[in-house]
């Protein structure tokens, strides 16, 4: 008992501290893989321009670096603790560039950080620099025919996608068509590409370059320093201008059970978005990213607390278990005192002192351990445990001595004892269909709301003890079959073990302590093996294959495919094109989607070499025939788009005719719209591919290597490697490990506490049939017989409700929360959850022999005196 309550200890006191920890590591890391869309933008209002001139402010980065940090200021200091000081921006929308014809856009960006502007190295040129001298700083522009110029610098893509160098003067205009004059100063290399200054705009260092209708396009920024920046606000009008201040968070200072103080900061903080010194206007995606780390930890901590109720339920049934055998022992010397005048009272203490010692000594093993290991205990989820240990033993005792010296009357009416058998019967079967109430009730508070609470949590304890309640009351009746099969058989080794397991062997205790440990073993092996899968399935949909690369659209992305498809290794290649936020309509509604246009032949050649989902639905893709000039797709995630969806690509509106289901593609959570690229382009709509995925063992190699500068290569077994080693999948992981090794121990000590509670019995009973002439081989028979089929029954049973209470509840688990699986995982059951039974029926043949040698060490003189 102080054992069991030692390892339990050990165990529960670790989960509050390690939970809370792998949670915090789960919002950090669901903060760190935000990226900019956990950042907290404070947007100051927009300036006016004065028609009659603009006076040139030489100190402009002073007074946008004193509005920063004003915004730093008035930030609640919920959030001053966790996020780092702003990086200011004052950025102008797209600029068209006159000077070479259409397709080249260049937005205007200063950038201010804490730590100072960007740090940058001219390879040719030189910094921008004010267009007047440090004289007439502070001159007033007035209106005129003539633009105001505003230097600035180019990173080396950006420069060589736009054809531009040092010295250039080029004309732009915005959407309003107001003029504007940019001169090229020099041309840049960033010293540190991965700083923070240069996520404010990506495309300061990295351009966009596409090609649409045939027609290239090149989008980029450019650099606008301190000196050239009083220019910026002079030559831009101020409806051009956006200033933003961006406050980055630090993942590792967002706690778990702060980050619901941390939303409601930035909740407050959008709605007053006033300020004594103007509007500001405050805008954050934090609060959606935080809600999805909650809910994701919100799930892992249901199913943690499945596995942790499952547990309980074991050791509490174990302890009951061992305190009946300590009862038993003690029996002779507690009835012996009741006679000689002792009180219950009395009695029960003097056994809770002993029990006492033993929980308490276990419970500090237990938390000594799990502090040295993890460094702090939470003791909640222990008490349950102590409590029975300490407990269990003086109440079995009280009542013991309490039945052995008032012993029931029996009533000489033969009526009256069939009254009083039948009243019993009646009690238990109250007890049983009690038993499977609350099994029912909690299974329907587990459908209707989910994991969240201790009742819907124990739903798969309850139905493990409510499917051994009906085994326990079976298991007569088909003791009662073999002993009268047995009765007419000839071997008398069958009939003997009939005989003993209709006298001793359905004892409802160590059945039900044998199959609740081992139902709740199976279920979490069952748990642990299904989220790895899902978390396979869950990586080849996000990934589409092996290996993925994204890249610019471009015909040559199509070239590239064809070629990765002949690389060895590599079973099936194709380009397609994916485009989100493609606007949608139909007479329902309006939507974004995900369009992806692609060669339906190809594509399901590559669904079909893999376990990917919906090969047949393409193949009706390929087969359909466009009618009335509507383009064949197949659709998913919203039914309400099938009724005359239109698309919108590029001033093109593209009837679509959905003929049935897509399949996820890349795991998009939102509607997904698949269309063949031949039938696509008929209907004038022209899409270059900018993806290609490959799928074999040679996929993510070769896609590499010919990719070079081409694009970004994402690869299944990175993808899959990330989702298994998150804080949450790893965490369930080892906890589910951990409990099923102490399952299977309380598996073990429960067939051991059985045989323990028989021995005497059984011990007796074969020294009887040892004198009786029974040979040592039949003496084996029985023993092993009478020991192995209570276990057998058990293992069987418990089995079988482990993995029937998995595809009982695994769909209201979130199970896809922590794989990242688009759909629920259909559980998967392992071929070595077998070995585990094996290990118990091991057990019992273990302790069979033993038994055996400790009967063959009695003296046959001794049995037949006796």
């Amino acid at each position: 008992m102080a054992l069991v309550v030692a390892v339990t200890t050990a165990l529960t006191a670790a989960v509050r501290p390690l939970g809370e920890r792998t949670a915090d590591r789960a919002i950090a890391a669901t903060v760190r893989d935000a990226g900019s869309r956990g950042d907290v933008v404070a947007t100051a209002p927009q300036g006016y321009d004065d028609p009659t001139g603009t006076k040139r402010e030489p100190l402009s980065d002073v007074q946008l670096r004193n509005d920063a940090e004003y915004a730093h200021y008035v930030l609640p200091p919920r959030l001053k603790a966790v996020l780092r000081p702003g990086i200011a921006t004052l950025t102008t929308p797209p600029l068209h560039l006159l000077d070479d014809g259409p397709g080249r856009y260049l937005r205007l960006v200063y950038v201010d950080t804490p730590a100072g502007p960007p740090a940058v190295t001219y390879t040719a040129g030189g910094p921008p620099r004010g267009s007047v001298g440090p004289q007439r700083a502070g001159l007033t522009v007035r209106p005129g025919p003539e633009p105001w110029p505003v230097q600035v610098g180019l990173a080396e893509d950006a420069a060589a996608a736009l054809g531009l160098g040092p010295g250039d003067r080029v004309p732009a205009e915005d959407e309003q068509h107001r003029r504007f004059t940019i001169v090229v100063s020099g041309v840049y290399a960033a010293t540190d590409p991965a700083a923070d200054a240069w996520h404010a705009s990506t495309q300061l260092l990295h351009p966009t370059v596409a090609v649409a209708d045939g027609v290239p396009s090149a989008s980029a920024a450019a650099l606008v320093t301190a000196a050239s920046l009083p220019d910026l606000r002079v030559g831009v009008p101020a409806d051009d201008l956006t200033y933003q201040v961006a406050f980055t968070p630090q993942p590792s200072l967002i706690r778990w059970h702060e980050s619901a103080a941390v939303e409601r900061a930035i909740v407050a903080l959008q709605a007053s978005g006033r300020s004594s010194r103007g509007d500001i206007t405050w805008d954050s995606l934090l609060v959606g990213v935080l809600d999805a780390g909650r809910a994701n930890v919100a799930s892992a901590r249901g199913q943690a607390e499945v596995l942790l109720l499952g547990l309980l339920a074991c050791a509490l049934l174990v302890l009951v278990l061992a305190a009946h055998l300590l009862v038993r022992r003690r029996r002779g010397s507690v009835v012996l005192a009741r006679e000689r005048g002792a009180g219950l009272p009395g009695i029960g203490l003097e056994l809770l002192i002993e029990a006492v010692v033993a929980a308490g000594s276990g419970a500090l093993v237990g938390l000594a351990v799990t502090w040295l290991l993890v460094g702090d205990v939470g003791w909640a989820w222990s008490v349950p445990v102590v409590v029975a240990a300490a407990s269990a033993t003086p109440i079995l005792g009280v009542l013991a001595a309490a039945h052995a010296t008032s012993a029931p009357r029996i009533r000489a009416n033969r009526s009256a004892r069939r009254a009083a058998l039948r009243a019993r019967r009646l009690q238990r079967a109250a007890l049983e269909v009690a038993v499977i109430g609350v099994a029912v009730l909690s299974f329907v508070a587990l459908r209707q709301r989910g994991l969240g609470d201790l009742t819907a949590a124990s739903a798969v304890v309850w139905w493990a003890v409510a499917g051994t309640v009906v085994v326990i009351r079976l298991v007569p009746h088909a003791v009662r079959l073999l002993l009268r099969s047995a009765r007419r058989s000839t071997g008398e080794v069958r009939f003997l073990v009939a005989a003993r397991l209709a006298e001793a062997g359905a004892r409802a205790l160590p059945l039900l302590v044998v199959a609740v440990a081992v139902a709740q073993l199976a279920l979490g092996v069952v748990l642990a093996a299904t989220e790895r899968e899902g978390q396979s399935a869950g990586a080849l949909e996000a990934v589409g294959g092996d290996a993925r690369l994204t890249a610019p659209p471009d015909p040559a992305v199509a070239e590239l495919a064809t070629s990765v498809a002949k690389a060895p290794g590599v079973r099936a290649a194709v380009a397609a094109r994916v485009a989100d936020d493609v606007e949608a309509s139909s007479r329902r509604g309006a939507e974004t989607v995900r369009l992806v246009v692609v060669d339906p032949a190809d594509y399901e050649r590559l669904l079909a070499a893999s376990s990917l989902p919906g090969r047949t639905e393409l193949a009706r893709l390929r087969s359909a025939v466009a009618e009335g000039g509507r383009v064949p797709a197949l659709l998913v995630g919203d039914a309400d788009l099938r009724d005359g969806l239109v698309l919108q690509w590029e001033r093109t509106s593209v009837a679509v005719d959905v003929v049935g289901e897509a399949p996820r593609v890349d795991a998009s959570v939102g509607p997904v719209v698949v269309v063949a690229a031949a039938a696509f382009a008929d209907a004038g709509a022209v899409a270059e591919p900018d993806t290609v995925w490959a799928l074999g063992p040679g996929a993510a190699a070769a896609v590499r290597a010919s990719a070079g500068r081409f694009g970004s290569v994402v690869t299944y077994a990175d993808v899959l490697h990330e989702r298994r080693h998150a804080p949450l999948a790893s965490g369930l992981v080892v906890f589910a490990a951990a409990s099923a090794g102490l399952l299977l121990i309380f598996a073990v000590l429960g067939v051991a506490l059985a045989a323990a509670i028989e021995a005497p019995a059984r011990s007796e009973s074969l020294g009887r049939l040892r004198s009786l002439g029974l040979p040592d081989q039949g003496l084996r028979q029985v023993l092993v017989g009478e020991l192995l089929a209570p276990a057998l029954v058990a293992v069987l049973a418990g089995l079988a409700l482990g993995i029937g209470g998995a595809y009982a509840t695994f769909g209201r688990l979130s199970l896809e929360q922590i794989t990242g699986a688009a759909d629920s995982t259909e559980p998967t059951v392992p071929w070595w959850l077998l070995l585990s039974g094996a290990v118990v029926l091991a057990a019992v043949f273990l302790i069979a022999l033993t038994e055996w040698r400790r009967v063959r060490r009695q003296p046959l003189a001794q049995l037949l005196r006796s």
